[in-house]
């Protein structure tokens, strides 16, 4: 009878870094999120979350090479994609000078934050491992 061989576990190494990096677009999402008017807050102006979305990305940044491994090659990239993407989108988003309507800013911040979904992706194939 054959066997499978179990796999390889990720190093705990990798999945802490990676959750670190995922803590981080957290944080970036939320930035940007602020700016969305709710019952309770007018939001902030576009251009400061905005701003504060990019300087988390730039943080992301810093924290994306301790969880790059050949093992998680394809998440990765995915993720660094869409970190790439995300911030290109939102200096789009900041070149703009047009009062945004409710629902157009959240269409927009929703286009922008879509971007980063490589990250509850990567979570989920990661956890599988």
């Amino acid at each position: 009878m054959f066997r499978r061989r179990p796999k390889d576990p990720l190093p705990e190494e990798i999945r802490r870094a990676f959750s670190v990096a995922a803590g981080l677009v957290d944080e970036a999402q939320r930035a940007l999120i602020a700016a969305v008017p709710t019952s309770r807050s007018p939001g902030v102006p576009l251009t400061e979350a905005l701003d504060a979305f990019l300087a988390a990305l730039r943080t992301l940044d810093t924290a994306m090479p301790a969880w790059r491994d050949d093992r998680v090659a394809h998440e990765w990239t995915k993720c660094s994609d869409g970190i790439g993407q995300a911030r290109d989108q939102a200096e789009v988003l900041r070149q703009q000078d047009v009062e945004l309507t409710f629902e157009q800013l959240n269409a927009r911040v929703g286009d922008v934050l879509y971007l980063l979904e490589a990250f509850a992706d990567a979570e989920r194939d990661l956890r599988r491992r």
